[in-house]
């Protein structure tokens, strides 16, 4: 049985995950939770069930929230103005990540902000390579 429409891409579809979510959201201007919903979907190229699918999408956003997200708000690439040989500066900060990861930092914004203040305090850090 097949689903999708579009032939360039049905032989590549699977399955088709969609996930909806409600949740309640502090507002802070009027100081109550507002209730929200959303609708997500995931596209997979081979068939997962139920449990497979959930464990996939948690995999996904364990990603999303450690790695992109620090990139784009504590690293502030999203708004990085290189545009010759931007791969450069992205495996310098992934360089960065990896050594602070290593020497189990949690706080990368704090020791990037101490880092900036003492430089020297680079030379600490265990687990360098």
């Amino acid at each position: 049985m097949q689903f999708i429409c579009d032939i360039q891409w049905s032989g590549y579809v699977e399955s088709v995950i969609c996930v909806e979510r409600q949740t309640s959201v502090f507002s802070t201007k009027e100081k109550i939770y507002k209730d929200r919903s959303e609708v997500a979907v995931y596209i997979a190229n081979h068939k997962v069930n139920a449990m497979q699918s959930s464990g996939l999408i948690r995999k996904h956003w364990y990603i999303e929230n450690k790695d992109h997200h620090v990139r784009d708000v504590t690293l502030r690439e999203d708004e990085s103005r290189i545009r010759v040989n931007p791969e450069n500066m992205s495996t310098i900060r992934s360089f960065a990540l990896n050594v602070l990861r290593k020497n189990n930092i949690e706080n990368i914004k704090g020791e990037l902000y101490g880092n900036s203040l003492d430089l020297y305090g680079l030379y600490s850090y265990k687990q360098f390579i």
